[in-house]
């Protein structure tokens, strides 16, 4: 047994209430965000999942120019391909009344440790997130926290750095994630999740087995989990 993990599960009626209630609430979270800090960190996951909610959230009346959007990970591919969570993110987020947010790319194509140097010396500047939106695989896995990752326990060490380039098994190229640290240590934490088998498979493991094997859990002591069939 891992021991018990609170697990503050919603689930939705329908898309349209679950893509309306998340950006709402991460909406409220910004504004408040906003009235503390003069700059307001956005963590976001990639794919094709948080697709509605960010259009939702474009609309949203906030000051935009003073959110940082940062990409949970990243694949090690060009920044200008639909494989790039950058690219993903400039194209479903960065519109409408969030067109003047900023956009922090974790990858750059021409790679070398000075980039990584540099892309660490960002994230700093832009600590602690204010609201981080997490996905999640069948697997358990969130960001490139995967559980048969051989770099796993650098990304979710107490020391790592910022950003961690990780091997994902089975999966054509390297990726770059934040590590365990930053997206634990976000004042707000969402994990967005769609279909019966994910969802069975998070109950079926919850409180079942070690974070190592199932990353997803080390957010449920302060997530809000998502879901909708």
């Amino acid at each position: 047994m891992a021991g018990n993990r609170n697990l503050n599960l919603i689930s939705y009626k329908n898309e349209q209430e679950w893509r309306s209630g998340i950006s709402s609430q991460i909406t409220c979270e910004l504004k408040e965000e906003a009235e503390i800090s003069q700059l307001q960190t956005l963590v976001v996951p990639g794919g094709t999942t948080p697709g509605p909610i960010f259009e939702d959230l474009s609309r949203s009346e906030l000051d935009w120019s003073k959110i940082v959007v940062v990409p949970s990970d990243e694949r090690c591919v060009p920044t200008n391909t639909p494989r790039s969570n950058f690219f993903l993110v400039r194209q479903t987020l960065l519109k409408n009344q969030a067109a003047n947010a900023k956009v922090l790319a974790l990858f750059h194509e021409q790679w070398e440790s000075s980039h990584f140097r540099e892309v660490n010396k960002k994230i700093s500047s832009v600590l602690p997130v204010s609201v981080c939106l997490l996905g999640m695989g069948e697997d358990l896995h969130t960001a490139s926290l995967f559980p048969n990752s051989p770099d796993l326990a650098t990304a979710i060490s107490p020391n790592a750095p910022h950003t961690i380039r990780v091997d994902v098994p089975n999966q054509p190229e390297e990726r770059i994630t934040l590590s365990l640290r930053v997206l634990q240590e976000a004042k707000h934490i969402h994990v967005i999740f769609k279909g019966k088998a994910k969802k069975r498979a998070l109950l079926d493991r919850y409180n079942k087995v070690q974070p190592c094997e199932a990353p997803i859990l080390y957010f449920t002591p302060k997530a809000t989990f998502h879901y909708v069939d």
